[in-house]
């Protein structure tokens, strides 16, 4: 009996607005399911902002019922205090994530360019077409963070073809 696909929820985390994305590899194409933005309301304290983010992912995970969450992991930020909001809204995203069981894997952004565009330092604009190509996406607007965390659902598949080529053929 052929193994169940798994639904793979792609998180691109951040403290205002975290990208993610929900979707299916299916042999050698996606089945994208649904992708969008969560948006925290920025007048409130940030420990509710957390809050909010661990309720609308919650709400997320039972609508979706992934198995796995991929989500990007830090590398460099130019700015202190954000890296440090960033990092703690991951820790609420990964807690979110485990507390529903879900697998957890983490890449790196040049990872993530790499395996979506062939080159590590690509562009955001690269990032975009690739994405939009490989998902059959038209050119209606899509929130960056939202293309951020297609991009890591399709890192996903791609190194996990690249660990097990087997299991996904």
């Amino acid at each position: 009996m052929p193994k169940k696909p798994e639904v793979i929820l792609g998180i691109d985390p951040g403290y205002d607005r975290v990208g993610w994305a929900v979707g299916v590899a299916l042999r050698n194409q996606w089945q994208l399911i649904h992708y969008g933005v969560i948006q925290t309301d920025r007048a409130l304290p940030l420990t509710e902002r957390y809050q909010s983010l661990t309720n609308q992912l919650t709400t997320l995970i039972k609508t979706h019922s992934p198995q796995i969450a991929v989500i990007e992991s830090l590398f460099f930020f130019k700015n202190q205090k954000t890296a440090l909001k960033v990092s703690e809204a991951r820790g609420v995203i990964i807690k979110t994530c485990l507390t529903h069981n879900l697998k957890i894997a983490e890449f790196t952004p040049l990872q993530i360019k790499q395996a979506v565009t062939g080159y590590g330092r690509a562009d955001k604009k690269s990032v975009e077409k690739m994405v939009r190509l490989q998902l059959k996406l038209t050119d209606r607007k899509i929130i960056d963070d939202a293309i951020d965390a297609l991009a890591i659902m399709l890192t996903y598949r791609v190194q996990n073809k690249l660990l097990n080529p087997k299991a996904v053929a």
